[in-house]
């Protein structure tokens, strides 16, 4: 079916809304992306896989000992650029140490629970490579802090570097306290400390005192009061801090290139390793969604069967914790289920209902229903809910569903038809079509596109006040009538 007729029918079904909230429960950065953009199974197989999935962590997360926390950093950036010869700083080094260790904790649960684990097993079968990644770790981790600065103890020679330059800033320290002391710089202070400027270190001097005191001005206060100077007898003990401060930051880069070096020899493993801790997490995160929002999961078939029962609308529960159930049941002889009720009863509820539990079933989601309930997999769907008006073309509401049933009717010609295919692969909902004109032409329209509909062998659900598509499910062969109705008690 046409990609814009999908789309289309995942708008109005505020199909995204579903997988923000998905989103929300991903631990990672990459994990949300790719829970808002989740591929659609149209395999039956791998939708059962992808459900079972979703089991399977259900069942870890309300264990004694559930998966450590998949929370990480995307470091793949990091990767592409080490890889182009680019150095990575001490923070992005820090990074990837995290994601390392997460690998391996993983990868341990993951061997620590081989017995409740199937189709996750698959999952977290690449994690293997982290037995190959345990030098990287151990190198990254040996020089820089887990806040991402580097270590004193990186190497002999930072050891070194870093003992001298203490040395010498203490021995600058000690002369700072003698001079803030004495009685040549009493009167030519302006405030007893000492500051740095420009790596250097300076004494605050009375501007109209700074004649007195030979040295090299680095710096003058906002207000012009004060400038800070550098004492002529401090220049050679800053020179060799600098010095050693350069030698110091020259041993940090050589350490910083030699530990991007390693990471990048093993990039491809760590980028391949990142990438099922950020799968791991999507399936993480609809199993905290199958809790929050107290779902099941239900058998698939391809046979168009959908027997629902205490189905509530995910979004709904997402917004109040009480929501009206409803069971819909359609066997696979039925084609065509005709809704019908008062305004405000539920019957746009439950079209959408039908249509988010299709799309969830193809992502592997849960259904929030009983466990006993099932659903087909559709891998076409098509839904026309709402005004459908659009002044940009000139469209009136009439005309815009109109244009809309010509497209569905064209496109769907082209697919197999019921001679060529046993069961339905295409999902239709029409929330009371045909309307904005004279009934009676209006429920003939509708009536033509129902037999229409149900010929080319699509499921579909209908909402309608038509008294005459009533009568045609009482008469017609694969069309089922549904009602729902409006309790006036919550609000009486």
């Amino acid at each position: 079916m046409n990609t814009s007729l999908s789309d289309r029918a995942m708008q109005v079904l505020e199909w995204s809304r579903v997988l923000e909230f998905l989103a929300q429960h991903a631990q990672s950065a990459m994990g949300g992306v790719q829970c808002r953009s989740l591929i659609l199974s149209s395999d039956l197989a791998e939708a059962c896989l992808r459900q079972q999935e979703t089991t399977e962590m259900v069942r870890l997360l309300e264990g004694s000992d559930p998966m450590p926390a998949l929370s990480f950093p995307d470091i793949r950036e990091e990767l592409i650029r080490s890889g182009k010869g680019g150095t990575l700083e001490a923070g992005e080094l820090r990074d990837c140490a995290v994601v390392l260790a997460l690998m391996a904790d993983v990868e341990r649960y993951a061997e620590s629970h081989q017995g409740k684990m199937q189709v996750l097993a698959r999952v977290l079968e690449p994690l293997h490579i982290t037995k190959t990644l345990k030098g990287v770790l151990k190198a990254i981790e040996g020089a820089i802090q887990s806040d991402g600065s580097m270590k004193d103890t990186a190497s002999p020679e930072l050891r070194r570097l870093t003992h001298q330059a203490q040395g010498l800033k203490q021995e600058m320290r000690q002369q700072l306290e003698q001079m803030l002391h004495s009685k040549r710089y009493e009167d030519v202070l302006q405030e007893s400390y000492f500051a740095q400027r420009e790596g250097r270190y300076v004494v605050p001097v009375k501007a109209d005192m700074r004649g007195r005191i030979p040295g090299i001005v680095h710096d003058v206060s906002s207000s012009g009061a004060t400038v800070f100077l550098e004492p002529r007898e401090l220049v050679e003990l800053n020179n060799s801090i600098k010095v050693a401060d350069l030698e110091i930051e020259r041993e940090v880069q050589r350490i910083l290139r030699e530990l991007t070096t390693v990471v990048a020899s093993k990039a491809a493993e760590i980028e391949q390793g990142i990438e099922v801790l950020a799968e791991c997490d999507v399936i993480r995160a609809k199993a905290e969604m199958s809790r929050r929002l107290k779902c099941h999961p239900v058998l698939l078939n391809e046979d168009g069967r959908v027997m629902l029962t205490q189905a509530r609308h995910p979004l709904l529960l997402i917004a109040k914790d009480h929501v009206v159930a409803n069971d819909i049941l359609m066997d696979e002889n039925v084609r065509v289920l005709v809704i019908s009720g008062p305004n405000t009863g539920g019957k746009t509820v439950t079209l959408k209902i039908v249509g988010l539990f299709a799309l969830m079933v193809r992502a592997g989601l849960h259904l929030p229903c009983a466990p006993e309930s099932e659903m087909a997999l559709f891998t076409d769907l098509y839904a026309d809910i709402g005004d459908a008006q659009d002044l940009t073309r000139d469209l009136s509401s009439y005309s815009a569903h109109m244009t809309s049933m010509i497209r569905l009717l064209s496109e769907s010609a082209a697919q197999p038809t019921s001679s060529e295919r046993s069961t339905p692969c295409s999902l239709v909902l029409l929330d009371e079509p045909v309307t904005s004109t004279d009934p009676q032409e209006g429920a003939a329209l509708a009536e033509a596109l129902l037999c229409r509909l149900a010929e080319l062998n699509m499921k579909v659900v209908v909402t309608t006040h038509y008294g005459a598509l009533k009568e045609l499910a009482q008469t017609t062969s694969g069309f089922m009538n549904a009602s729902v109705e409006f309790d006036v008690s919550p609000s009486a």
